[in-house]
């Protein structure tokens, strides 16, 4: 199972200064022959738009791949170099290569005002005894163990090599030991490519087996790992906040004889008061609430009375502080979500044990699997950029409008800068609709259809096609 929070602390060992932010992304030789140039906003999304054979798709999925130091997944992609621009003035490069002893490559490069830092490095993808890539659906992870998007699962370096007979390092310091700064870039940003057609669907073999064993499956699954997540941090945060309440308890009497000759201010410790109330509050709608509620304020204090409650109320801002991240991102996958079911009568739960569910409003529980496609679609997006992708994240979204009624189109951008904002992800979105874009053109970014060489020779006023019909198939 995923601990998103151990993944994060991680990015944040290797990674102690501000988190780098993409400003512009060049693509060279898309195709053999299209070059594009995308300004990306640090602070807000930024929209791909462009006609069908662009190239939108393979912009992000080129941007994913080479962020992620993924040969594999670069080996794929129809590009000759890749150039990301980021707000410290550092560009990373990134030119695929042919292969070498059957292995993919790609040449990476670092550099600042003209000035190489890092590379040339040459790196070579991993390929299993028989020749074969690993499969699509695993990505390593900065702390040398993999995830597997198929199922939303940490898998151990030894499962992988057992399973794909193939020799794997030591772990990412090691195998990209020659690119330690681009190492430090690409663990910072984390990037994640949400495929919006497969977002909340198992692999093909997995939906195939359960229909053979239950003719009234649904295909939810994907969305139960999702939820599940929410869950795991929720243990943890409460765990957290008992370890807290504990060493709280052992200190108390020497704190309270700390504070045993000073002046405590009564209208500032009701504020204090005030505050931890509001919060435990907010915890309690969302069952993050833990022990018994805080006793009410004394009508009238003395000095000995203040210097009591000053030291009681630090214990209790310590005891919720592990919860109020957590708190944060629930609130606002539940208010975006709500906003939404509220229309056809739903709304979401959480129970004592973490458990995202939903309701109608008469209080009849909802299984995940009786959503509509279109609520499941929300459910699995919001819940995943929330609760799986880590902080900081470079999140790029391939057409978010699908499933989604025009009504969610046009709140979209709202709703995702929300999330964006709470875990600092930058987004970068590809998509056909209008509504998606609702009139922010501002921050869009319009691709040229560019034609190969050959087509472009050939037109003439009596040549005569449809080019969407021509390239559709491309993206």
């Amino acid at each position: 199972m995923l601990d998103t929070n151990a993944v994060d602390r991680v990015y944040r060992k290797v990674w102690r200064t501000p988190v780098p932010k993409l400003t512009s992304i060049s693509i060279t030789g898309l195709f053999g022959y299209a070059d594009h140039k995308i300004a990306v906003r640090p602070n807000s999304p930024t929209i791909i738009t462009a006609p069908n054979g662009a190239g939108k798709t393979h912009v992000l999925s080129i941007t994913k791949h080479a962020l992620a130091l993924d040969i594999d997944g670069l080996s794929s992609l129809p590009f000759e170099k890749a150039v990301f621009d980021f707000n410290e003035g550092q560009s990373m490069i990134v030119e695929r290569g042919p292969s070498l002893d059957e292995k993919p490559t790609a040449t990476y490069s670092l550099v600042q005002g003209g000035k190489t830092l890092e590379g040339p490095a040459v790196l070579s993808g991993t390929r299993t005894e028989d020749g074969l890539p690993l499969p699509t659906h695993l990505e390593e992870r900065p702390d040398g163990n993999w995830f597997d998007t198929r199922s939303a699962r940490v898998v151990s370096r030894a499962l992988i090599e057992n399973a794909y007979r193939v020799t794997l390092p030591e772990s990412r310091a090691k195998r990209f030991d020659k690119i330690p700064q681009i190492l430090q870039i690409s663990t910072a940003v984390a990037p994640i490519l949400i495929d919006t057609k497969r977002l909340d669907a198992p692999a093909a073999h997995e939906v195939r087996g359960r229909r053979e064993r239950d003719p009234n499956f649904v295909v939810a699954d994907r969305i139960h790992r999702y939820v599940q997540q929410i869950r795991v941090e929720v243990v943890q945060a409460r765990r957290a906040s008992i370890r807290a309440t504990q060493e709280s308890d052992i200190s108390f009497a020497m704190r309270a004889l700390a504070v045993a000759k000073k002046t405590i201010n009564e209208r500032k410790l009701h504020a204090r008061y005030d505050r931890i109330v509001a919060s435990y509050e907010r915890l309690s709608r969302n069952g993050l609430a833990v022990g018994e509620e805080l006793p009410p304020f004394p009508e009238s204090t003395t000095p000995t009375v203040r210097r009591i409650l000053s030291p009681f109320l630090d214990d209790w801002e310590a005891r919720l502080q592990p919860l109020l991240p957590l708190n944060e991102k629930l609130e606002t996958l539940r208010d975006i979500l709500d906003t939404k079911l509220r229309e056809s009568g739903k709304r979401t739960t959480i129970d004592s044990d973490g458990r995202l569910g939903f309701e109608s409003f008469s209080g009849r529980r909802i299984r995940v699997s009786s959503l509509s496609s279109g609520e499941q679609h929300l459910v699995a997006l919001f819940t995943a950029l929330l609760f799986t992708a880590s902080e900081d994240s470079i999140v790029l979204i391939d057409e978010p409008e699908i499933s989604m009624h025009i009504a969610w189109q046009h709140a979209f951008l709202e709703d995702i800068s929300r999330v964006a904002s709470v875990r600092n992800h930058q987004v970068i979105l590809a998509t056909h609709s209008t509504a998606i874009v609702n009139g922010r053109w501002d921050i869009e970014e319009a691709l040229e259809l560019r034609l190969p060489p050959d087509l472009e020779a050939s037109q003439s006023d009596d040549f005569d096609f449809d080019i969407d019909d021509l390239l559709g198939g491309m993206e």
